[in-house]
Order: C-alpha cells, then structure tokens, then sequence
C-alpha cells in the first residue's frame, strides 16, 4: 500500500487561490493526513502571502538548497507553515522575482522573464525535485496538480538533475482544468534544458502544451469534473484527441458533485484507489 506522497500545487486555500484548484489542494491533503499517510505539500511563496499572519517559518536544512538552473547556480530556500485549523504542514519555494505576484495575477501571460510560467514553474519543478534531497525523503508517488506543475516528469525524464531520490517513483497527473497558459514556446523548454520533447505534440508555431508532454510521461491522469466534462475539453483540441486515444487504460474522470467532507473522502477514496494500483 502506497504512503508516501508528493504533493506539488501552485495554489492552496486560504494562502493563495484562483480557482477550484485551491480548495482540493487544502480539502485532500487534510484526508490524507487523517488518514495517517505521510503526506508533503510544496507550494510558490507568492509575495502576498504574509509570514507574520500564517506564522511561517525558515526549515534549516531547505536553506540555501544549491541548484542549477538556466546555467546559474541558485540558492533555493524554503519556509513551512501549516494550513490554518489544521495538522497539514506546508513547504513553500522561495523566489524574489519569480513569484512577485498579484493575489488576482497568479499565472501572468508574459514573455517577460520573471512572468514566462514556462521558467517559474520550470524553477518550481526544480527545486521541489533537488529538495527530496535535502528532506532524505522518497516519495512512491508525486501528484502533479493541474497544468502549472507539468515540468515535473520532463525534469526527470530530461536526467539534469540527481535522480537518486526519485527513480521508480510513480507520477499522479491531476487535471481541474484546460488553460491556454499550458502552451509553451519550444525555445523555453531548451532554455530549462529539456529538449528532447516528442515532435508529435510540437504544434506549427513551435509551442508544447506542457500538459500533454507530462501526459506521456505519467503513470496514470485523472480529470476533475465540476461543472463541464473536462475530458471533452481537452478531446476538443487534436492534440490531446490523439494522445488520449491512444492510452484510454491511463486516464480516469471523477464528478466532483459538491465541496462537503463526505465528497472529499471519497475522491480521496478514489485517489487512494489510483495510486495503490500504479
């Protein structure tokens, strides 16, 4: 029976949200941790995420994490705090430019270096992997939660980084959503040193829509339905037509009916169901 779990999100009630995303990645984990499995949540340090308020606090041994990134040498440092009224600790990644946002701006349509989501959360991806490291943790199972955090198995699958603490370990893509954001440029994927991408997902204007690249690289992909049939929307774009076609035994929907404790046990039920079966 899988236990230990990765949890990589971009968003989390009540420290940063933008869209449903935010509400799973507080309701799941709390199950989880009820459940006794040992659970690790990683998120962004947005700058308006006050540290005085959530009373957040310096992990000594995440500090000053050496990592290499777009051929620099960076200092990683991560902070913890727990989500409020609850026993579910949180990580959160560091960086002053990366992560310079807005409450309502949380993923900027830029090309602009410091607002590319391909190099922010290239740079999140990163960090989350080198501090597996620095925890002497290893995961079976890391859950990718929504198209932000795609640049995980390409990471891995690229070998740039020491892979001593996560080979063998299975990847959960979670999808809530269908982003034009997920679509990035080709030459930003070279930049963060992955670049040996599949020519069938590149589109005509050089662009890999993230989610489709860490689609191929993943154990298994489950769609959140909450309003819409999520799993139409992406069967709408040809890309993703052809790749689920091709590996209907790997993808999963769950009808997420309500926001009640009863309906979080059992899509935490059929997380649990997903990952023991990996």
């Amino acid at each position: 029976m899988v236990k230990r779990i990765y949890f990589l999100t971009s968003e989390i009630v009540p420290f940063a949200e933008s869209y449903s995303l935010a509400n799973f990645s507080k309701e799941i984990p709390v199950v989880f941790n009820e459940r006794k499995y040992d659970f690790r949540l990683m998120m962004p340090k947005y700058s308006f995420i006050s540290e005085r308020r959530y009373i957040l606090r310096e992990v000594i041994r995440m500090r000053d994490m050496d990592l290499n990134y777009l051929d620099q040498t960076i200092k990683a440092s991560v902070k913890s705090a727990f989500i409020p009224n609850t026993k579910v600790q949180v990580y959160f990644l560091e960086h002053d430019k990366y992560y310079a946002n807005k409450p309502d701006k949380l993923y900027p349509d830029s090309d602009s270096e410091f607002e590319n989501n391909a190099l922010r959360f290239g740079y999140f991806a990163s960090a989350a992997l080198i501090t597996l490291n620095y925890l002497r943790w290893k995961p079976e199972v890391i859950i990718l939660n929504d198209w932000q955090m795609s640049m995980v198995p390409l990471l891995i699958k690229a070998g740039i980084l020491d892979s001593s603490y996560f080979d063998g370990v299975k990847i959960l893509q979670i999808l809530h959503s269908k982003s034009p954001l997920s679509k990035y440029n080709l030459a930003d994927y070279e930049r963060i040193g992955i670049d040996n991408l599949d020519k069938d997902i590149v589109t005509k204007d050089n662009k890999v829509d993230c989610v489709a690249a860490a689609f191929k690289l993943s154990d298994h992909t489950l769609l959140i339905n909450t309003e819409k049939d999520l799993e139409k929307s992406y069967q709408a774009d040809v890309v993703f037509k052809k790749l689920f076609g091709e590996n209907k035994a790997k993808i999963s929907t769950y009808d997420l009916k309500d926001e009640s404790s009863e309906e979080w046990q059992n899509l935490a039920d059929e997380i649990i169901k997903i990952v023991d079966q990996l």
